[in-house]
């Protein structure tokens, strides 16, 4: 079972992690009666889950049980080579998807590819590669830097202030 993001467990689901993890069995909703289960953990953070636990924030018993044997791996940013290799895999996944011919990126925007610090790390990686191959028709990719949207939201005031529902109450519908 994987298990992403552990650290953002919260502490009531703790429990029950630990309880399934300890006895092997789980209650299946509605059920009065245990049931075995063999299940392997391989859970993922990106946070340091020892100063969680110093913290109080993870449980310390959890910890111990899931941290038998632990993989560090470096951000993209720091594997140039991974970029090139998950830029052309996710291009030909995604154009399959898309029943077209997977594209392939100029020198340039392999370079942008590998020069760029990917702060979202793979999943960024992917949803830019996902974004040129919907975008360009053609067989290569060649734009200086991938098309990037705002990491943020804009600003507050660019919308209605009320509650959607509210909006369309109030709004005069066709016909009316």
């Amino acid at each position: 079972m994987f298990l992403d993001e552990i650290s953002e467990v919260g502490p009531s689901l703790q429990v029950k992690l630990l309880r399934v993890l300890q006895e092997k069995e789980v209650f299946m909703l509605g059920s009065r009666h245990p049931r075995k289960v063999d299940v392997r953990i391989v859970a993922a953070t990106n946070k340091d889950l020892s100063s969680l636990v110093k913290k109080g924030t993870f449980r310390e018993d959890l910890f111990f049980r899931v941290n038998v044997l632990t993989l560090e791996i470096p951000p993209l940013r720091k594997r140039d080579d991974d970029v090139l290799l998950l830029a052309r895999h996710f291009a030909s996944k995604f154009a399959r998807e898309l029943t077209k011919p997977a594209p392939r990126f100029s020198d340039d925007a392999l370079r942008v590819l590998r020069g760029y610090d990917w702060p979202g790390n793979v999943r960024e990686l992917e949803n830019v590669v996902q974004r040129l191959v919907v975008m360009f028709d053609e067989e290569e990719i060649a734009v200086p830097a991938p098309p990037h949207p705002p990491r943020f939201p804009a600003p507050g005031g660019t919308g209605p202030s009320r509650p959607l529902p509210a909006v369309q109450r109030d709004e005069p519908h066709p016909g009316t």
